[in-house]
């Protein structure tokens, strides 16, 4: 019988404060597409600094256990704060990561979604092909990252704009083909149903927008051209209720987080930090001075992503019994900037994913257990290879200074950098 232990519950006086402190800022920048104004009010008011120390006070305060934060209308929100106890929510199937709070985001651009899917043996099935398509290895990646690195400029400035465009163009190609390099109109479509979904349940859907969407995508699916996940996902057996084309939604928002990780990943490489760690790793398969290899190429974009976690909050809900005791429909909040930096630390530390610094807990960056990230590993490759090709004939100074420990909140949207040719 395994032992029931009970969370803390937290004052009157700290529910306010969570909710002030760390739910309504994370709401406000966005939770499925970032808000430019409400991302730089959060640096600038030091936002995630805030709740980080609001969570050490009520860790202090209440222990270890997780935090039981009553919720009106709702019952009850869980934050677990230990790694200890994250692991336990991400690894037991009685934690859902359907929950009510994301079926109301992410149906407004994938109903038919893998992490939305409240039926088990459903959501099994819909897993597994993801997992099948998104490792097969089978696009040129990079090669796709190095033609779109070389529209980027030589000389001159970099800013988000210029790179998330070239982005979206990588993106497109691996996951649709060459054939929807130039579809932005696809894009916006997407970004159109994103800003929705950051209402969740309280914006209604846009049924025109959606089916626009859908009749777009599905032509460039439907040219299953080789050499993108398109043409896997074609190959690739599924029930009809499945919905194989209803997951492809999800890789095209996915690679768009990639793009944030990336940008923010060329600061941590670029910047005197970055660059004293790049004496003691690797320096590129062929030995190029100043140019990382591709193993911490990887780490970089890894640890972009667990210093600045492009998802402020991993949402679960209890669907069955559990280590708490905790009933059926309760929310569990992981609250990532909290999470990642807490035991591993503030500082850029990319050993983290290098060699044997693998077997040390780094945070939930692509979330973990049953539900961790399908596309991890091609999303991290794709943000390296257009990185590593980027760096190769370019001299980069960013706009920022980071120094360790890093920042908890980075505006990748006004960060820029000056670019020069390479002299190799």
């Amino acid at each position: 019988m395994p032992t029931i232990t009970r969370p803390a519950r937290v004052t009157a006086a700290e529910s306010l404060a969570v909710a002030a402190t760390l739910v309504l800022p994370a709401l406000a920048q966005g939770a499925v597409v970032r808000r430019p104004s409400m991302v730089r009010l959060a640096a600038l008011s030091r936002a995630e600094d805030r709740a980080i120390r609001l969570l050490r006070r009520l860790r202090a305060a209440h222990g270890d256990d997780p935090l039981l934060v009553p919720v009106p209308g709702r019952g009850w929100a869980m934050l677990p704060l230990s790694s200890r106890d994250v692991r336990a929510v991400l690894e037991d199937r009685a934690f859902s990561p359907a929950s009510v709070d994301k079926r109301g985001a992410l149906a407004h651009f994938q109903p038919d979604g893998v992490l939305i899917t409240t039926e088990r043996d459903l959501r099994d099935r819909r897993r597994a092909l993801n997992e099948q398509v998104l490792h097969t290895g089978g696009v040129p990646v990079a090669g796709i990252a190095a033609e779109e690195a070389a529209t980027l400029p030589r000389q001159g400035t970099l800013t988000w704009p210029l790179f998330h465009a070239a982005h979206w163009r990588l993106a497109r190609r691996v996951v649709l083909g060459d054939g929807a390099r130039r579809d932005v109109t696809l894009t916006r479509q997407l970004d159109r149903l994103r800003r929705d979904a950051n209402w969740a349940w309280l914006r209604g859907q846009r049924t025109d927008v959606r089916n626009a969407f859908q009749r777009r995508l599905a032509a460039h699916l439907a040219r299953a051209e080789p050499g993108s996940l398109a043409g896997e996902l074609a190959r690739t057996e599924a029930a009809a209720d499945v919905h194989a084309e209803g997951q492809v939604p999800h890789w095209l928002f996915a690679y768009d987080a990639g793009a944030m990780a990336a940008y923010r990943a060329l600061a941590l490489l670029t910047t005197p930090t970055g660059r004293r760690d790049q004496g003691s790793h690797d320096r590129g398969a062929e030995g190029e001075a100043g140019v990382p290899g591709p193993d911490l190429l990887r780490a970089a974009v890894l640890e972009s992503v667990r210093l600045w976690p492009t998802t402020l909050a991993i949402l679960r809900e209890v669907t069955g019994p559990n280590p708490w005791d905790l009933p059926a429909g309760t929310t569990v909040v992981i609250h990532s900037p909290y999470v990642n930096r807490e035991e591993p630390g503030g500082s850029y530390r990319p050993e983290l994913w290098l060699g044997g610094g693998r077997d040390t807990w780094a945070g939930v960056p692509f979330s973990g257990g049953f539900a961790r990230c399908p596309g991890e590993d091609l999303v991290v490759s794709t943000s390296a290879a257009l990185l590593g090709a980027f760096l190769r004939e370019r001299e980069v100074r960013p706009s920022v200074t980071l120094e360790n420990p890093m920042p908890v909140t980075f505006d990748h949207f006004r960060l820029r950098f000056t670019i020069k040719a390479a002299k190799r």
